[in-house]
C-alpha cells in the first residue's frame, strides 16, 4: 500500500525527480514548489511520465505556506528545500547569510515542527532531511551553505533519538557533487556583490582553484541520489544517513578520522 509522501523543493534537482519516482510507484506524492512556474513545469512533466500527484505551492519560510501540512494527512516528509550560497565567509554579506541559513536551517525545522503532530496522529512515520557531505566536511568558499548543512546534520540525529518514543524515523541524505545546476548557481552568487574592493579581488585564481575541486567531481548518476530519498522514505527502519556516492561518505569518515 503507498503513502503519502510530501516532498519540498519539488521544482527541480533531486526533489523534482524524486516526487516523479514515487509517484511511479504508486504513493500519493504532495510536491511542493517553490512557485507557480515551477508547478506549472512540474504539472507537464507529470502528465508526460503519466502520473498522477498533488502539486502545491509553498515557501517554507513562510507560516502561511507551511500551515499546508497540516491535515494532508502524510506519512513521510521529506525536507529537500534549500538555496545556496558561495563567498569568502570573511566578506559575505550578512543578510545573505541570514538569507541561507533561514531557508535551509529554520524553514526545514520549522517544517518539520509542523510534521510531527501530523505524524502522531497517524501512530508515527518518516521525516526525511536532504543534507549534503559538505555538511561533513569543510569546502573552502562554500561556507554559507555548508554550515547549514553541518546544522542540520546535527539537527536530524538528534530529531532521530527524540522522536523515536513516537514511532517516527529520522534518515539524512547526504549527496555529495551532482550535476544538477545547483552548485553552479551556487558558486556563481558571489560574483553578483564581490566588488573590486573585495580582500579576494587579486585572488580569483585561488578561489577558482578550490572551485574546481568541486566541478570536478560532479557526477550526473542523479538516479543515485533518487534511489536513496526513495529508500528512505519506504523503508520501514531507514538508515539514519545515505551517502551518495557511498565512497566519497567513506572518504570523509576517513579524513574525519585523522583529524581533518
Amino acid at each position: 500500500m503507498g503513502k503519502t509522501i510530501m516532498i519540498t523543493g519539488a521544482g527541480s534537482g533531486f526533489g523534482k525527480q524524486a516526487a516523479l519516482a514515487l509517484a511511479k510507484r504508486g504513493h500519493r506524492v504532495i510536491a511542493a514548489t517553490y512557485d507557480q512556474p515551477q508547478a506549472d513545469a512540474l504539472t507537464r512533466e507529470a502528465a508526460a511520465a503519466g502520473v498522477t500527484m498533488k502539486i502545491i505551492t509553498l515557501d517554507i519560510t513562510s507560516a502561511a505556506d507551511r500551515r499546508q501540512v497540516a491535515g494532508s494527512g502524510i506519512d513521510v516528509l521529506i525536507n529537500n528545500a534549500a538555496v545556496g550560497e558561495s563567498g569568502a565567509l570573511a566578506e559575505v554579506p550578512l543578510e545573505r547569510i541570514r538569507r541561507t541559513l533561514e531557508t535551509n536551517v529554520i524553514g526545514t525545522i520549522a517544517m518539520i515542527q509542523v510534521a510531527v503532530p501530523e505524524l502522531i496522529a497517524r501512530g508515527g512515520g518518516t521525516i526525511v532531511i536532504v543534507t549534503s557531505l559538505a555538511g561533513r566536511m569543510a569546502i573552502p568558499f562554500l561556507a554559507p551553505y555548508g554550515m547549514t548543512k553541518y546544522a542540520l546534520e546535527v539537527a536530524g540525529a538528534d530529531l532521530a533519538v527524540e522522536l523515536a518514543p513516537f514511532n517516527i524515523r529520522v534518515s539524512m541524505i547526504e549527496p555529495g557533487a551532482f550535476a544538477t545546476g545547483f552548485n553552479e548557481a551556487q558558486i556563481a552568487t558571489k560574483y553578483s556583490w564581490m566588488t573590486p574592493e573585495s580582500i579576494y579581488r587579486d585572488k580569483t585564481a585561488f578561489i577558482e582553484k578550490h572551485e574546481r575541486v568541486v566541478m570536478g567531481l560532479q557526477s550526473t548518476k542523479i538516479h543515485q541520489v533518487v534511489a536513496a530519498m526513495v529508500t528512505a522514505a519506504e523503508a520501514a527502519r531507514p538508515k539514519l544517513r545515505y551517502a551518495v556516492p557511498w565512497w566519497q561518505g567513506l572518504y570523509i569518515r576517513i579524513l574525519r578520522g585523522l583529524g581533518r
